[in-house]
């Protein structure tokens, strides 16, 4: 019996804290009169009500670039990528070759943040040719108009 009443008021303690901390009014059964009538209940602390703090979103313009020149590096890789199923098309660059695999290397590379010559460098594409397959590329439906120097 002790069990039953204890598993009954620590049910009320529960839904009476649950109702404090998401803001709802307590139940009308359920009073701070009944809570101080309980000898033997546990004691749970207050939940402060206090209006949560606004997160500031606004980047440093550090940050601000990075993020820029990572998109735009995006960009430049899916240019590449249909300039290369288009150089495939025209039977300049092959399905499965070394020069292939190369520029998938710098497609890859663009994508992680490389600029365009460091992933040229990198991957040993002559970066005229990533300059044709980028400008094929830019031919599709859907691609942006960028600029890149």
């Amino acid at each position: 019996m002790k069990y039953i009443t204890w598993l009954i008021l620590s049910s009320y303690l529960l839904v009476a804290f649950t109702e404090a901390a998401w803001g709802f009014q307590p139940s009308a059964s359920f009073t701070q009169s009944t809570l101080d009538n309980l000898e033997d209940a546990p004691i749970i602390p207050r939940v402060p009500q206090n209006n949560p703090q606004k997160i500031k979103l606004s980047r440093s313009p550090e940050e601000t670039a990075t993020r820029l020149a990572q998109e735009v590096s995006i960009q430049i890789a899916n240019d590449i990528a249909y300039g290369l199923v288009i150089a495939h098309e025209k039977r300049q660059v092959r399905y499965g070759t070394r020069m292939y695999r190369k520029v998938q290397t710098a497609i890859n590379l663009l994508r992680r943040g490389a600029g365009l010559d460091g992933a040229s460098r990198r991957s040993g594409v002559p970066r005229p040719l990533l300059d044709k397959l980028m400008q094929w590329g830019q031919q599709r439906p859907g691609a942006s108009r960028h600029h890149v120097e």
